[in-house]
């Protein structure tokens, strides 16, 4: 009798794996599993409840023709432990739970008060911002800036994809091109850096003048002055001390440094306002002046001025918060800047990225109109000329010519009323292609004018 819990089994020498023939696998085939109970639940039939941890033996199948972005879904199929009813459920990818399907109702299902949550979250903002407007102000801020920026990154997606479909491989290569351009200038301007701190080396360290060389050498010496003879000067230097620079050079070029740097005036730090505190004040002031104007005119009591001038102190400081988000002071975040040390103005990088783009988009715009108005014209110019041409031959050219024999030939009707439907199509697609100019032309303005509204409008905004 062989082992009942064999490690290592034997395999004839002659043993052919592929002789054995392959079960077939059957569609929708169901396995046992033993499962506990993923959520409580009340059975349809009798009104049990089963409650969650509660194993069972479940029957476990792959749904068919259903499935989350390509997650599969199981149903699990158990029965009531007081009557024996069948209960069905399904997994839910899609809130990473299970979903009772047939058979019981769950107790409790927990995206519904997620629902509930976020509508009366929604309800909540709509109160607030009916009673407070510059809550309203706001959040239609916020809503406008982020659909700016959703809107600036889908066009530069799209210019991205339209930009690798036209390009295609090319893009590669040229990539590839100025990288190897980019090197070679590099290696071009890092040599000659090598050989310029090279030859201040030598100039410093090893021009040492030859004496005359020996008496039958007159030749050499008429010929003119000798070339300077590079000596490399040595050092010892301590085991545990490098020398400095400035002890092996002679008394001339340390004269010489200490005078450039002498020479070299301090940098004078000049005091500029504080960008972002001048923003603030404006700001305030403006907002200020325009709840006094219209304070001045109402009925409100002190108690509710006091408010609303709290309310709009805490707005500002808000949409101050929220700006600095964008905006960089000298390369550094501006959280992590101290507002007391600030001496330059900030620079809002959204803004500035977005009227860039409208500059572009306009500049485009200008060039399709310039090339437009210089090709389409030229174009029916053409077309005029090759019409007037035809109508002229038509109307120079004889009822019949005559051939070399003596007789008449007469021409038929036939090409004459070709010709004339030649003459209708040209003039039709001339006036066609005239048609499309205007509309084109006055699109373009349209747009151009819209552009620069905008545009203001964003300078307007960044200023305030």
């Amino acid at each position: 009798m062989s082992e009942r819990k064999v490690l290592n089994k034997y395999f004839p020498p002659d043993f052919d794996p592929d002789l054995i023939p392959r079960r077939k696998g059957t569609k929708n085939s169901q396995q046992v599993v033993r499962l506990m109970a993923p959520f409580s639940m009340r059975c349809n039939t009798c009104g049990e409840y089963i409650y969650k941890g509660k194993k069972f033996n479940a029957r476990k199948e792959t749904v068919q023709g259903e499935d989350y972005y390509g997650i599969k879904i199981f149903r699990f199929y158990i029965k009531c432990t007081l009557c024996s009813a069948e209960i069905t459920f399904k997994t839910d990818p899609k809130n990473t739970d299970y979903a009772a399907e047939h058979g019981a109702s769950r107790n409790f299902e927990p995206w519904r008060e997620e629902k509930e949550v976020e509508e009366e979250d929604r309800l909540a903002r709509l109160e607030e911002e009916e009673n407070n407007p510059m809550k309203a102000l706001e959040n239609r801020t916020v809503d406008s800036k982020r659909e700016m920026e959703i809107l600036d990154a889908l066009q530069d997606i799209r210019a991205r994809n339209a930009r690798n479909e036209r390009m295609g491989q090319s893009v590669d290569l040229l990539a590839k091109i100025e990288m190897e351009e980019i090197e070679d200038e590099e290696d071009q301007e890092r040599k000659r850096l090598e050989e310029e701190d090279e030859k201040i080396v030598q100039e410093v360290f090893a021009k040492v003048r030859a004496g005359p060389g020996p008496s039958g050498s007159g030749s050499s010496a008429a010929g003119g002055a000798e070339e300077p003879k590079v000596v490399t000067v040595k050092r010892k230097a301590a085991d545990d001390v490098e020398p400095d620079l400035h002890s092996l050079l002679p008394e001339s070029a340390k004269t010489l440094i200490k005078t450039s740097t002498a020479a070299m005036g301090a940098k004078k730090k000049t005091n500029k306002l504080a960008g972002i505190k001048v923003i603030k004040e404006n700001l305030r002031a403006a907002m200020s002046k325009c709840f006094e104007a219209s304070v001045a005119g109402s009925r409100a009591t002190k108690k509710e001025q006091e408010a609303a001038r709290k309310a709009l102190d805490s707005y500002v400081e808000g949409m101050i918060t929220a700006m600095k988000a964008n905006v960089r002071v000298n390369g550094q975040e501006m959280d992590t800047v101290n507002e007391e040390d600030l001496d330059t103005e900030p620079f809002d990088e959204a803004l500035d990225r977005k009227i860039w783009s409208l500059n572009a988009t306009n500049l485009d715009w200008h060039k399709q109109l310039a090339h437009q108005s210089k090709t389409q014209p030229q174009e029916i110019e053409e077309k005029m000329r090759e019409l007037v041409q035809e109508r002229l031959a038509v109307d120079a050219a004889p009822a019949g010519r005559v051939e070399e024999d003596g007789e008449m030939e007469v021409e038929d009707m036939a090409d004459a009323e070709a010709i004339f439907e030649q003459i209708e199509e040209v003039f039709t697609e001339t006036s066609a292609l005239n048609r499309e100019v205007v509309q084109s032309l006055s699109t373009q303005q349209e747009r151009i004018a819209r552009e620069v509204m905008v545009e203001a409008d964003m300078r307007q905004a960044g200023r305030m």
